[in-house]
């Protein structure tokens, strides 16, 4: 934005030494000021308009990295809940969350994010992508014996992944999110029928 106010005056200086030397007298000469006015009021306005569209893709980018963040962090706690109680059925739901959670993560605009951002994105996809490979062995009919070992692995990655969102300035909450924010599952919006 600076360098855009910069060229603006810059620019407004020019034309005011020039018409200080060649003042308009005829009709011609007036148009021809107006319309060198208007062809430099419009390459600022595109230049700033440009700058605003970025700053905002920054943002909607660097949104979208904190709740695939806060998502992964939510989904990890719930999965080690899952597994600390043995309960197929919170661990099954949770595992296809993180499925979901992680083509959220994939959505993620990554030319748009900050280098921090960048390195929390690609972080915990490996990590998404490294609990979904370790979780799928894991089937109804061999699960008796690897419940605790699959709750250390998901309470080993839940300081990692609380750690990426305070490095980014998305803190986890100490209760954590009770939703997905923005998730949308196969049945619609989370918590709409």
């Amino acid at each position: 934005m600076r360098k855009t106010q910069v060229a603006t005056a810059v620019a407004a200086a020019g034309l005011g030494i020039v018409g200080w030397w060649h003042p308009p007298v005829t009709h011609t000469d007036w148009a021809a000021w107006v319309q060198a006015v208007g062809v430099l009021a419009a390459i600022v306005w595109g230049l700033r308009l440009h700058a605003m569209s970025v700053g905002q893709n920054v943002r909607q980018a660097a949104q979208v990295a904190g709740m695939f963040a806060t998502n992964m962090h939510w989904v990890f706690r719930e999965l080690s809940d899952a597994c600390g109680k043995q309960a197929w059925a919170d661990y099954s739901v949770h595992r296809r969350i993180l499925q979901e959670i992680l083509v959220q993560g994939r959505e993620v605009t990554l030319q748009s994010l900050d280098g921090r951002s960048l390195a929390m994105v690609g972080s915990l996809r490996a990590i998404a992508v490294e609990a979904l490979e370790i979780t799928e062995a894991h089937g109804e009919a061999g699960h008796t014996g690897q419940w605790l070992e699959l709750h250390n692995y998901f309470e080993k990655r839940l300081p990692s992944i609380s750690a990426w969102l305070s490095a980014t300035g998305n803190p986890p909450e100490t209760s954590g999110p009770t939703d997905y924010a923005g998730l949308r599952t196969s049945f619609g919006q989370l918590g709409n029928p």
